[in-house]
C-alpha cells in the first residue's frame, strides 16, 4: 500500500479471501490478480533483506542440477542456483523465505547449510522443468562464474527422460508449456470468480451494495 500497488479495498478483500481458504497473504493477493509475481517478489526482497533472483535469466552449472535432487526441489519448491563446497553452503531459490521449518528440512536432507534467495513460484516451477526434466544442455557454464570451487558429489544425478531426435524434444516442450498456459488459465478464471463473490461479501458487510442490487446490475449488462 506504501508503494500504492494495493489499496485497502483489495486488502480487504484478500484478507477475507484468506480467512476463507487460507494460505499466505501474499499468495492470496497474486492469485486474485491484485499484485503481480515480480512485485511481491521485490517486496519480500525488500522487507527481508533477502536478494531477488530473475530464474528465467540464469543458466546453472550441470553439476549443481545432478547434487541437488529433483524430488526436494519439487516437494519445497526451491530451486539450488549455487554452492560452495568449502563451506558446505548450498543456496537456492525459494518463493517462501520465512518457511524456516522447510528450509531447516533442506538442510537435513542435504547436508549442509541452507542460503535463500527469493523468486516468485511460476520461476522456479519453470526452472525445475527445464532444468530437470530435458531442458537445454547447461555445459557451457563454469563453476567460477559462481564464485565456487570444483565439486564433489553426494547425490545421485535424477533420471531423464531421453528424446530420439531434437525435433520431438522441441514439440515435447512445446507441449507442456502450452499444458501449463492452459492450468494457468483455468486458475486465473476460477480465481476471479471467487474474488469477485468476495469482493461483493466485504461490499454487502459494509452496506455498500446488496447482493440484490448486484443481480440486478448483472442481469441488465446481460439483457444489454
Amino acid at each position: 500500500m506504501d508503494a500504492g500497488i494495493l489499496t485497502e479495498t483489495q486488502l480487504r478483500t484478500a484478507l477475507a479471501e484468506q480467512r476463507k481458504w487460507g494460505g499466505k497473504l501474499g499468495h492470496t493477493l497474486v492469485q486474485m490478480g491484485f499484485v503481480d509475481e515480480s512485485s511481491m517478489v521485490h517486496a519480500l526482497s525488500r522487507q527481508l533483506h533477502i536478494p531477488a533472483m530473475e530464474l528465467d535469466a540464469q543458466t546453472p552449472p550441470e553439476y549443481l542440477i545432478q547434487m541437488f535432487r529433483v524430488d526436494l526441489a519439487e516437494r519445497y519448491t526451491v530451486f539450488p542456483v549455487a554452492a560452495d563446497t568449502t563451506h558446505k553452503v548450498l543456496t537456492v531459490a525459494s518463493a517462501d523465505p520465512t518457511n524456516v521449518d522447510a528450509l531447516q528440512e533442506l538442510a537435513f536432507h542435504t547436508g549442509q547449510k541452507i542460503q535463500v534467495v527469493v523468486s516468485s513460484a511460476s520461476a522456479i516451477e519453470r526452472a525445475i522443468r527445464k532444468h530437470y526434466y530435458g531442458g537445454a544442455s547447461n555445459t557451457t557454464a563454469k563453476p567460477d562464474e559462481f564464485g565456487i570451487s570444483e565439486p564433489t558429489y553426494e547425490f545421485a544425478p535424477p533420471s531423464r527422460p531421453m528424446s530420439s531426435s531434437p525435433r520431438e524434444a522441441e514439440l515435447h516442450q512445446r507441449v507442456e508449456a502450452l499444458t501449463q498456459q492452459v492450468a494457468d488459465l483455468e486458475r486465473m478464471v476460477a480465481n476471479q470468480a471467487r474474488s469477485l463473490s468476495t469482493l461483493v461479501e466485504v461490499l454487502e458487510s459494509r452496506g455498500t451494495l446488496t447482493r440484490e442490487e448486484y443481480f440486478s446490475k448483472l442481469r441488465g449488462s446481460s439483457q444489454s
